[in-house]
């Protein structure tokens, strides 16, 4: 008999025969099956097995063909005959769950040339692999990182281009880092790469349709857009022009709605928006209430714009004025606290409005003296902008920078500082390699070189480090993370700037005037990473993990469990019975969470939380604790159960703003018709504050109300409640996916589908 010199793989390749791979497949079918528990017997008995299985690999081929199935077909009959029934048993169903998962992927029509899971390769396909017009797939996961990595290279010098090319890929490709969609999707195509944008919005008729025009464009090339009605004049107010009266913001804002309708966004998809109105506009109470019918104004989110002074007069419950934005006279004034109840219900009810506290983002505007105040953001609200301004993002997968230290876990510092830097110079590429859907916003992106590097995996993190999510340990290391980040990026920024110049809006800036060198005018954000992060396989942004298992319906209407990877883990760590393992991950599937599993331990509950099982205080610390060391502004969704009382809200409200975040998105489970993963009986529960809602009847017109000075207080009606039906778990909206039909989840200030990948927000 001949030596086996070559094997043949599946795809018909062939590679050298290295029966080190058949001890390492022993291996790991001895620590799959727990059947041997002492590492070192592991591996003595993989090795006295290894050149068995090579004999008799050798007498079964002897003249055939060597392939990967019958090299598998012999570890199989070597683990029988061994007596490692458990081990061989547990091998047998490996084979069969991958070759099932094989034929799921050729379904797909994806080669997975990079080693990807069925779930991934999936996303890919549908969002970011390029197809031939027959709509076939002609590019695969690593042409599709190469491509990427390629193109945003070559904006160095060329002796650099194959360094930071190489570079790119390896942190890509490793899901380290990932650029958001925009990049997958246009690098390399002459496309447009950044996300976000946020246009000016005037009061005159033709600044308002050139607005329109301009958003058109924008979600034409794939990117979402954020206004500012609030320099609209309100409903009623006298137009010298036309001898008329304005319609007011919200009017316009149903116009700017219907234009998104009529535009798929990047080809593929209606676009988004955020609409804000500041807090002091007369027409604030109509702007609350325009979403309360769900036809009306779908693709915007909206954000009140508030100030401190606002904020300050709800805390001392103090009134507060209305102005007109065309004369800067007081049209009304309210009760702070009875506008502020009004801004809660309906946030309480709908989820919309959200709150931007523009003030806050204008302490750390480090153009405020030259550009003058950000008062947009981005649809998701994570990035105040100036108008005509946009930013490249991308995140650093913190679930990939966790090493062994000795005994223990620990974060992989020096690993994470390597990838921020490469991070940073991919980014600040982006800039220059995009195209843009207008000039204006060309100059701007060339003139601010805003970039927003953020994170994702975090809850992974926690998760391996053995952190609970709502512990002051892990507030503490966040901040830490945040810090960091921050201080390696800054400087990475300082460094480019000294090697290719400071941004051109430098003169004048915060930085100029401590004499900084920067590249950029802001760096770090915490952006949705719903899609990307499905792509990375973690968690996404700084969000607790929605579930730690669910049914996903990735290939046909079967579906499959899904279970959290380090969940999983420690479930066969600590329960070897495999029985009891296969309840607890049934019941956990139930209603996501593991809190009511008793047979758990204590410490693992803890650990293992979920977005449903933590309080709104926890949620609010968690963003805090990352915008404290944040340039822009940190996506999340502050979660609450259905039950919440208004006064919940209310504080979720003034601790954000206290602790210094920029903005804050609500979502109650079940504020909108809901899909009931579990719940429990109808019973009493302490009643709530009775929601605030503004009466129907109009109070009075602009014209009276400035007649009368401006003193008039808005009435308020009452809407009743009975027994509250409290729900154990929710899937959070009754939005469906408009590309598979599953039931959309509220995250990072985002509607984003955990099935194909789908999201709002682009990314």
């Amino acid at each position: 008999m001949s030596k086996i010199r070559y094997i043949i793989k599946r795809d018909g390749r062939k590679v050298n025969f290295d029966p080190k791979k058949i001890t390492r497949a022993i291996t790991k079918a001895f620590t799959g099956s727990r059947e041997i528990k002492s590492s070192k017997k592991i591996a003595d008995e993989a090795q006295r097995l290894t050149p068995i299985a090579v004999d008799l690999f050798t007498k079964l081929v002897n003249g055939n063909e060597p392939t990967v199935e019958t090299m598998q077909d012999v570890v199989e009959q070597v683990l029988m005959a061994a007596g490692h029934y458990k081990t061989a048993k547990a091998y047998i169903l490996y084979r069969a769950e991958h070759a099932e998962e094989r034929e799921a992927k050729s379904v797909i029509g994806v080669e997975d040339d990079i080693g990807m899971s069925l779930n991934q390769l999936k996303v890919l396909e549908r969002r970011y692999l390029r197809h031939d017009e027959e709509g076939k797939v002609v590019e695969t996961p690593k042409q599709l990182f190469r491509r990427v990595a390629k193109a945003i290279a070559a904006n160095e010098k060329d002796d650099k281009q194959k360094e930071y090319e190489q570079k790119f890929f390896e942190i890509i490709s490793q899901f380290e880092f990932l650029p958001a969609g925009g990049y997958f999707r246009g690098a390399g195509n002459k496309g447009l790469l950044a996300n976000c944008f946020v246009l000016p919005v005037e009061d005159d008729m033709e600044a308002i349709f050139d607005a329109v025009k301009w958003m058109s464009l924008v979600h034409q090339k794939g990117g979402g857009t954020g206004f500012n009605f609030s320099k609209l004049r309100p409903a009623g107010d006298y137009v010298i022009s036309s001898g008329g009266y304005s319609t007011g913001p919200i009017s316009f804002m149903k116009v700017f709605d219907a234009a998104t309708r009529q535009v798929m966004q990047g080809g593929f998809k209606q676009g988004a928006n955020m609409g804000i109105l500041n807090v002091d506009h007369p027409d604030i109470f109509d702007f609350i209430t325009c979403k309360t019918e769900e036809s009306e104004i779908n693709n915007f989110n909206i954000s009140v714009g508030v100030s401190d002074a606002f904020m300050t007069a709800v805390d001392k419950d103090k009134d507060f004025d209305l102005v007109n934005p065309r004369t800067g006279e007081v049209v009304q004034t309210v009760s702070a606290r009875a506008l502020f109840s009004q801004i809660v219900t309906l946030a309480w009810r709908t989820g919309d409005p959200g709150v931007v506290f523009l003030d806050t983002i204008n302490k750390h505007n480090p153009l405020l003296d030259t550009l003058g105040p950000m008062i947009a953001t981005n649809p998701c609200g994570e990035q105040p902008l100036h108008p005509f301004d946009v930013c490249n993002l991308g995140s650093i997968n913190l679930s990939k920078f966790v090493k062994q230290n000795t005994s223990q876990l620990s974060v992989d510092w020096q690993h994470l500082e390597e990838v921020v830097r490469l991070a940073v110079r991919f980014l600040d590429n982006g800039v220059d390699i995009s195209i843009y859907p207008i000039p204006q916003i060309e100059a701007m992106a060339k003139a601010n070189r805003r970039i927003g590097l953020g994170v994702m995996g975090w809850a992974d993190m926690l998760y391996q480090l053995e952190i609970a999510y709502n512990s002051q340990e892990a507030y503490d290391l966040a901040a830490k993370i945040a810090k960091f980040i921050y201080s390696v990026s800054h400087h990475a920024s300082e460094l480019l700037a000294k090697e290719k110049g400071n941004f051109p809006n430098y003169p004048g800036s915060s930085y100029d005037q401590r004499g900084i060198a920067q590249r950029n005018v802001a760096i770090t954000t915490i952006a949705p990473t719903g899609t990307i992060s499905m792509v990375a396989e973690c968690s996404s942004g700084i969000e607790p993990t929605f579930a730690l298992s669910f049914v996903k319906n990735v290939v046909d209407d079967q579906g499959l469990i899904y279970v959290n990877p380090y969940f999983e883990k420690v479930l066969e760590e600590k329960i070897t019975d495999e029985e009891q393992r296969q309840d607890i991950i049934d019941e956990v599937a139930k209603s996501g969470s593991c809190q009511d599993i008793d047979t758990l331990p204590k410490k693992l509950r803890e650990i293992f939380v979920t977005a449903h099982d933590l309080s709104w205080e926890d949620h609010v610390a968690m963003q805090a604790a990352w915008q404290s060391w944040t340039d822009n502004a940190v996506s999340k969704t502050i979660n609450f159960p259905h039950d919440a009382p208004l006064e919940d809200v209310e504080q979720a409200y003034l601790k954000a703003w206290k602790l210094g975040c920029k903005g804050i998105t609500i979502y109650r489970d079940g504020s909108k018709s809901v899909q009931v993963l579990q719940t429990k009986k109808s019973k009493k529960v302490k009643k709530a504050k009775e929601p605030i809602i503004q009466s129907k009847v109009k109070i009075k017109s602009l014209r009276q109300r400035i007649k009368e000075n401006g003193k008039q207080y808005i009435e308020l009606s009452m809407q009743n409640s009975g027994n509250k039906k409290e729900d154990k778990k929710y899937i959070t909206s009754s939005e469906n996916c408009p590309e598979c039909g599953a039931v959309l989840q509220m995250s990072e200030g985002c509607s984003m589908c955990m099935n194909c990948g789908f999201s709002k927000c682009s990314l």
